[in-house]
């Protein structure tokens, strides 16, 4: 394969205006609406194919290594519309974390690159890339990086280390016909050796900690408990009237989930801070299974032909032109995904009292450097299942952040910020809300805040509402 094929298969190196960072001139943007899109179901990739796996390389592996630099649909390019989004914010490119945008801007992500992926087998490798998906990471069933049943079966390691390890001797040619390293990133903290969502493969009490906070975050219990509340506290609050709020998907099992790949402080791995995140393959199959949870729920959501859905985003599609597709677009128009089952059944909502009310304890304090404890009513945490929103005020600080809240004895939850400079120019009049869902009841009449040991961010606590199940 090689460049001429380009000009021919995938397209013709756009002629539209390339500005800063790889994206188009604005006035290129058309808009979108998906018509005739072929119907595609998105596996676990634990239950991929040989040959499924191979395209699945073979396109990402172009975009990454055949496409020229400039060209707006080469990988990295690709991942900076991500990292716009997160690291340099503006009306062109508003957030998409912390609201109830959250889900429809990466529904809408994955969508593109679906497409684009496809049209590279179609038109680069002359296989039918209306067959083809996007796999998802199966977190809930497989705790660790992922890996094919056929592949495991027969003792090969995760081609997300290199499609064949055993073929890479550095010497011999592997044969293979297309970019082995496609799914392959070194800037992971998991390794062939420890590969497992494991404790025991951790070297501080810290990551201990983290990782057993992940399992947990990614059981099915608290995925289950976790659709059975509304969505402001699912899925993420609106951004009217100064606000924002992630949802419990998007701060546990998202975060945690970045960060396991990743790293838990800093900016030094590519899926451990949201500048570089996209660059990583794992990114995407992570981000699928998060929709595919999104699927699942059941209660009552936004109405996208309100405020929600106005808000408009814009997207590379398989010619690398801009296209443009509002929130209302991507709920309503992007119907042709679905998911194979998982191992395990999401698809039973649990149930719950839902007519219990909110209750407010009003905090008006400062957390600093030192513990910061609360008085709350000693029924607080009584249920089997208690709601939290942690109201906060302005966070002008852009690095990762943890809170952690106690309970007794006991961490029973923490407020969870990945970096992003969205964060920067917060005015006082900002209310961040973060949600967090305690499982097991808890007898205490006061919750202590625990600010990271070489944080030393001020932080306001304006309230907690809580709501027992």
């Amino acid at each position: 394969m090689n460049r001429r094929d380009l000009l021919s298969g995938v397209a013709s190196i756009p002629t539209i205006a390339m500005a800063q960072h790889g994206h188009a001139n604005k006035g290129a943007v058309r808009t979108f609406e998906p018509k005739n899109e072929p119907p595609r179901v998105r596996k676990s990739f634990y239950d991929l194919n040989d040959e499924e796996l191979r395209n699945l390389c073979r396109a990402i592996g172009y975009m990454r290594s055949e496409l020229p630099l400039e060209h707006p649909l080469q990988w990295d390019n690709y991942a900076k519309i991500h990292a716009l989004h997160c690291t340099e914010p503006s009306t062109s490119h508003p957030p998409v974390h912390w609201s109830w945008h959250f889900l429809p801007w990466h529904k809408g992500y994955l969508f593109f690159l679906e497409r684009i992926l496809a049209n590279i087998l179609t038109t680069v490798y002359k296989i039918d890339g209306s067959k083809f998906a996007l796999p998802y990471w199966d977190w809930i069933s497989h705790k660790g990086m992922p890996n094919t049943k056929i592949r495991e079966s027969a003792g090969i390691s995760s081609p997300f280390f290199g499609y064949d390890i055993l073929q890479e001797n550095m010497v011999t040619i592997d044969n293979l016909g297309f970019d082995n390293s496609a799914l392959f990133d070194g800037n992971r903290g998991p390794t062939i050796s420890k590969s497992a969502m494991d404790p025991a493969n951790e070297l501080t009490q810290d990551s201990k900690d983290h990782v057993n906070e992940t399992l947990k975050y990614m059981s099915p219990r608290y995925i289950m408990s976790m659709l059975a509340v509304p969505f402001d506290q699912f899925g993420g609050k609106s951004v009217v009237d100064r606000k924002t709020g992630q949802g419990l998907l998007e701060q546990g099992p998202h975060n945690n989930g970045h960060d396991w790949i990743g790293t838990r402080i800093g900016k030094n791995r590519t899926m451990g801070t949201l500048r570089s995140a996209a660059a990583d393959p794992m990114f995407y199959m992570h981000h699928a299974n998060i929709d595919r949870i999104w699927t699942f729920y059941t209660l009552p959501q936004p109405d996208p032909n309100g405020e929600y859905g106005k808000q408009t985003y814009d997207f590379y599609d398989v010619d690398g032109s801009l296209v443009r597709m509002s929130v209302k677009d991507i709920i309503t128009s992007i119907n042709n995904v679905t998911y194979a089952p998982g191992q395990i059944d999401l698809s039973v909502p649990l149930k719950v009292n839902h007519n219990t009310m909110w209750r407010t304890v009003n905090v008006g304090k400062e957390l600093y450097d030192k513990p910061l404890s609360i008085a709350v009513p000693e029924n607080m945490l009584s249920s089997s299942m208690t709601l939290l929103d942690i109201d906060l005020g302005a966070i002008k600080y852009t690095g990762k952040y943890n809170i952690k809240i106690v309970a007794g004895d006991k961490i029973i939850g923490k407020i969870s910020m990945m970096d992003g400079d969205h964060r920067k120019h917060n005015t006082d009049d900002m209310t961040h809300s973060f949600s967090v869902m305690v499982l097991g009841s808890v007898k205490t009449t006061d919750i202590v805040l625990l600010p990271p040991a070489n944080g030393n961010q001020k932080m306001f606590i304006k309230s907690i509402r809580y709501k027992s199940y």
